[in-house]
């Protein structure tokens, strides 16, 4: 009834994955912004550069993960 699909072309395949790439940037981005800003916050509340960008890497790693792992 419905017939064997056919394979994207390559065009097909480049162009779905240019999109997916842009989704992902566009929900991964506030996620880096937030760390940045928790950098920032950290920093001028007194805290090394260094500790501050340690402890944000470490949220920004977990929740990271998070999203790529569904929460596990």
């Amino acid at each position: 009834m419905f017939g064997p699909a056919t394979p994207p072309t390559p065009a097909e395949l480049k162009a779905q994955i240019t999109t997916a790439m842009l989704d992902m940037a566009g929900i991964l981005e506030p996620i880096y912004d937030a760390a940045d800003g928790m950098k920032r916050d950290l920093e001028s509340r007194g805290w090394s550069p260094t500790v501050a960008e340690q402890c944000a890497g470490v949220w920004l790693a977990s929740t990271l993960q998070g999203i790529g792992g569904g929460g596990k």
